[in-house]
């Protein structure tokens, strides 16, 4: 029996019809006030371990705080039901309250996924679900294979939770509330078209979340100085809408803290504009093959040579021996597209995304493969995978590689990992095609091995199926895997005349859980490597701190190629560059120097962490404004490409 076979008449006056407004509004409100707390306790237990350090205030800031964007986001939700309650108390609507209620579980569903979602995104990248992770549902095979080491059975299971106890909720608290009319007569339609306006008033300041001039927004729960505490105060529905309308639309610099001249002026100081290039000369010839390493998720938590975890990259601590191992170096950004373009091009990522996703942009950077192709290099690129995910394709054909080779160059039962070839197939496909090669040669490639879901073809040597002993297996295996590489290259012609570069694409949350905005979480290896380097330098250790974006000008240098026009890029053998290194979060930024790293959050607009030694309060603004100074004059030189 649907709540229609009962229906009445209200009681005539004036205050009936305000207490069933003032009912509905209490009622719906705070069924989904009541859900959303379920969803955040849901968030705070699934990352538990992130609570050390926390103190009883924060932890209480965390539902307080929560509780407002929880306000905001239900009186969006409320907005529907509150219509078809409207207009259905001046003519009944049939099957008003059936409308009603699959709207609100349609809504359960989707908000109980996107915080499942949301406990994931936090677990891998340290950011709150956002329209970036979601724009990658475009690519669904690659998707589901980053997804499917997730605990999928518990978080639908989290999820199918939440749904069935918002069903319980709503019918605990919101059967009936279509089954009453307003009262007859003139006077009655006008108190009620009254009440309704003061009530869609009521629900708008709410959806707003202030009578000022900024609405809601995201700083609004940000009240903590642990990064952890605001994220979890934040509505992972609100906050994934309100980031795709932010991504969608089209916007002007929101990194701006300067005069555009100070900025400027900032900018040329930190990167040493001006100085003479006075470049050490570390390889014994102007012209060697160069062989390049991307290599997938590799964080110095797990590079022993690093200070990491011992024994789980073993044979890459071998060659740190005998080659030039930089010890304070950095990740751009925290995703394989920022970090690609910042190796090859010399371009740091900015928050908003990453440029290879705008190929206008994208288009007019200078490459590193097209700058060796220039100067008589063979080129080409490998990757096990499909390289038209995150667009690139396109930006290898950009950068000058003449020979690109994907998965539609292996054979179909090489494609032995959800991503495509594991890293032994595609180092023996390497060794091939170099074979071939003339010299000098640029070979770079892309492994993917240690991505998500961590598959590898090895017995575990970390035993565990949690995504920790994964994650190091993997890594274990890509290490394994070169081994094998340089077996088979020590017996070529061109071994000997040629320099070998390693890097990762960027660094890892795992699998000490570090958190987005530490400069840990971004610190990964450089590694040249090879008898083209002076016996002088090998085996030594740089502790020049640098980051992926320094590599082409690096390069470049050691060839005596100009490297002009890589305005972004810092040769670290240039004995007169200032150190310093750049990187960002998804809401942030940081800049890291010898004196101290500064990791500003552009959301709260507040300096979130300071790592270094104490400095007096004036040296920390200028600190704080040099950081802000090459954000700002970074993205509006992206704007402007």
């Amino acid at each position: 029996m649907n709540d229609f076979s009962k229906a009445s008449r209200a009681p005539e006056g004036f205050l009936p019809e305000v207490k069933a407004f003032a009912g509905f509004l209490l009622r719906y409100g705070i069924t989904w006030l009541v859900f959303f707390l379920l969803c955040r306790i849901a968030f705070v237990g699934y990352h538990f371990d992130k609570l050390r350090g926390l103190d009883a205030a924060t932890l209480a800031g965390i539902f307080g705080y929560g509780l407002y964007i929880d306000l905001s986001s239900s009186c969006y939700l409320v907005a529907v039901p509150y219509l078809l309650w409207l207009a259905n108390r001046y003519y009944p609507i049939p099957k008003a309250a059936s409308l009603a209620k699959i709207y609100t579980w349609c809504c359960f569903v989707l908000a109980a996924l996107i915080t499942g979602g949301d406990l994931q995104s936090y677990q891998e990248y340290g950011a709150k679900l956002n329209a970036q992770t979601v724009a990658y549902l475009r690519y669904p095979k690659e998707a589901l294979a980053s997804i499917s080491s997730s605990p999928l059975v518990l978080l639908f299971g989290l999820a199918g939770l939440l749904v069935v106890a918002g069903v319980l909720l709503q019918r605990t608290l919101c059967t009936g509330l279509y089954s009453e009319r307003g009262g007859r007569g003139v006077r009655a339609g006008v108190l009620r078209a009254g009440l309704g306006i003061l009530g869609a008033g009521f629900i708008f300041l709410g959806i707003r979340g202030s009578v000022g001039v900024a609405p809601m927004n995201p700083s609004f729960v940000y009240f903590s100085q642990h990064q952890f505490a605001n994220h979890a105060a934040l509505n992972a529905s609100w906050n994934l809408l309100y980031d795709v309308k932010y991504y969608l639309r089209h916007k002007g610099n929101s990194f701006v803290y300067l005069a555009e001249d100070e900025a400027k002026g900032r900018v040329e100081r930190i990167m040493g504009r001006g100085a003479s290039n006075d470049t050490e000369e570390v390889l014994t010839t102007k012209r060697p093959n160069i062989v390049l390493f991307i290599l997938e998720s590799w964080t110095a938590d797990l590079i022993g040579s690093l200070g990491g975890e011992k024994g789980v990259a073993p044979f890459f601590d071998e060659l740190a021996k005998d080659g030039m191992l930089f010890t304070d170096f950095y990740a751009n950004g925290y995703r394989s597209s920022y970090g690609i373009a910042a190796v090859l091009s010399g371009f740091p990522s900015t928050p908003e995304g990453s440029v290879l996703n705008h190929p206008l942009k994208m288009e007019r950077l200078p490459t590193l493969g097209g700058s060796l192709a220039q100067a008589g290099y063979a080129t080409q690129f490998h990757y096990g995978g499909d390289d038209r995910f995150d667009d690139m394709h396109a930006f290898f054909v950009h950068s000058g590689f003449q020979k690109i080779v994907n998965r539609d160059s292996f054979r179909k039962e090489d494609m032995n990992s959800k991503w495509g070839a594991q890293d032994h197939v595609l180092f023996k496909r390497v060794i091939d095609d170099l074979n071939s090669e003339r010299t000098p040669f640029f070979s770079a490639m892309f492994t993917l091995s240690s991505h998500e879901p961590f598959e590898v073809p090895m017995q575990p040597v970390f035993p565990g199926r949690d995504e920790i002993s994964l994650f190091k297996n993997s890594v274990h295996y890509s290490d394994r895997s070169l081994k094998g590489f340089f077996e088979q290259a020590r017996k070529q012609s061109w071994y000997a005349n040629t320099l070998f570069i390693f890097v990762a694409d960027h660094g890892h949350s795992l699998p000490l859980h570090r958190s987005d905005i530490v400069p840990e979480r971004y610190h990964i290896p450089l590694l040249l490597y090879g008898e083209v380097i002076k016996p002088s330098y090998r085996g030594v250790r740089r502790a020049e701190i640098g980051a992926q974006s320094d590599i082409a000008a690096t390069v470049l240098a050691q060839l005596g190629l100009s490297h002009d026009g890589f305005t972004w890029s810092n040769n670290l053998f240039n004995r007169h560059r200032n150190n310093y290194a750049f990187y960002n979060s998804y809401t942030g930024f940081a800049l890291r120097t010898p004196e101290q790293t500064t990791v500003f959050d552009n959301v709260s607009r507040k300096v979130v962490l300071r790592t270094g030694p104490e400095l007096p309060e004036a040296r920390q603004v200028e600190t704080l404004k040099d950081a802000q100074a090459y954000m700002q004059y970074l993205y509006s030189r992206y704007a402007g490409l």
